[in-house]
């Protein structure tokens, strides 16, 4: 008897398995009381502000309400009241005294480079957000548009006597003459026979096959590029690519060089005429194919959608913009090689559009204007750590915004969850 009573005491003692267990419970109460005191805070807070910001919040709604309502004459109006902004900016320095980071993202070369690069992420917001075509290759359009006015300028014949031997006083430096503005219409074509050259074999693939084909087709020209000596002027690259200019009667216009604004107010101008025609397309017969490939091809193509044509007429249309983009950065830059229109620039571009919004206009322009301002302007100097900070900045977005920066209402849906009123209107 007195044996058992000495034993019971330590008979009592928990074991460390039971000791942990008893943490571990305890752990994750602590963890379910801290998670339901956020959830409490960030209900309380959302609350406050619905119930304080309500006037306000109910103003914008009536207001919204009333544009959309009024849409006929509001739109334009609201339009060309963006445009003017837009064309604004590059002026407003003369104005107001800015900080020297918002200085630097309204100069003339920083804006110009944004509406370069809006014009490439419509472009490609046709083959990846409206027809859902993964495209790697898209820098070898923009390659093709500035090759073709490099040749067409005569800049090409230069360069390469040039390198030949030949010295700068003996050959005339290539001049701007009023038929060179054809070199965007010829440089379009250009573009879009290359898209239905990649085109026509490869869209029966789809996917990741499809990606890695258009990836081979870019670094395939580009690869052409620095190898055809004759033709590109090979790794040294075309130099001399004039200006252009407009010179009419008395009227004359002249672009200079790269910090130039009127380069920007250019690139606004096909910018405008792209988004006017972008809508149109989606609007259109084309614009219904294009998103039922995108959603499902196989269905797409048993209810009689041409799904190949539909797949090559994005390609195509696509590429316009690639073609008539290159042009006028050759013209701006007054020189190109192929180490410009590297995979990097493909990638990057692929980016502004999954930042913004696939299927979005306004989303390519946000996510262009993004990936542009935030390295070249507000990251400027902090020159050791830019990239670390600009990569953080693309990998926080996407955490928090998997649809991106401004999404369309259909991929809104699809990542958030909308009302089936909405999804339709989409």
């Amino acid at each position: 008897m007195a044996k058992q009573q000495a034993t019971s005491p330590e008979s009592s003692e928990p074991s460390s398995a039971e000791r942990r267990r008893h943490w571990q419970r305890a752990y994750r109460a602590q963890l379910q009381r801290s998670r339901a005191q956020r959830v409490a805070g960030s209900r309380a807070l959302k609350q406050r502000i619905a119930r304080e910001g309500a006037p306000l919040f109910s103003g914008m709604a009536t207001a919204r309400k009333w544009v959309d309502d009024h849409g006929k004459l509001t739109y334009p109006v609201l339009a060309v009241a963006a445009i003017a902004i837009a064309a604004f900016l590059p002026l407003l320095g003369d104005f107001v005294d800015l900080p020297s980071e918002l200085d630097q993202a309204t100069s003339g070369s920083v804006l110009a480079r944004v509406a370069l690069f809006a014009l490439f992420a419509l472009g490609l917001n046709v083959v990846v957000g409206f027809a859902g075509l993964l495209d790697l290759g898209y820098v070898a359009f923009w390659l093709m548009g500035s090759y073709t006015a490099a040749i067409l300028t005569g800049a090409q014949s230069y360069s390469r006597a040039i390198q030949q031997g030949a010295s700068f006083g003996d050959l005339p430096e290539p001049e701007w003459q009023m038929w060179m503005w054809l070199i965007l219409f010829i440089a379009l074509g250009v573009a879009v026979l290359t898209g239905i050259a990649l085109g026509s074999p490869t869209l029966r693939l789809r996917g990741d096959y499809l990606a890695i084909v258009t990836l081979g087709f870019g670094e395939i020209l580009r690869i052409t590029a620095n190898n055809l000596t004759g033709v590109t002027g090979g790794p040294r690259g075309v130099a001399s690519i004039p200006h252009p200019e407009v010179q009419a009667g008395g009227f004359e216009v002249v672009w200079g060089t790269l910090t130039d604004a009127k380069y920007y107010w250019l690139l606004l101008g096909f910018v405008v005429l792209w988004i006017i025609a972008i809508r149109m397309l989606d609007q259109s017969r084309i614009g219904r194919a294009w998103v039922a490939i995108r959603e499902d091809e196989v269905a797409a193509a048993s209810m009689g959608v041409p799904v190949v044509r539909m797949k090559l007429a994005a390609f195509a249309i696509g590429a316009c913009t690639a073609g008539v983009g290159g042009v006028i950065y050759a013209e701006q830059v007054n020189f190109i090689n192929p180490t410009t229109f590297s995979l990097i620039q493909s990638i990057l571009i692929l980016a502004m559009v999954v930042l913004g919004g696939m299927g979005s206009i306004t989303g390519s322009i946000v996510g262009a204007a993004a990936l542009v301002i935030i390295p070249d302007a507000l990251l400027r100097e902090q020159d050791e750590y830019r990239f670390f900070l600009f990569g953080l900045v693309l990998v926080v977005i996407m955490i928090f915004r998997p649809q991106g920066l401004v999404p369309s209402k259909r991929r809104k849906a699809e990542l958030v969850g909308e009302d089936d009123s909405q999804l339709v209107e989409a």
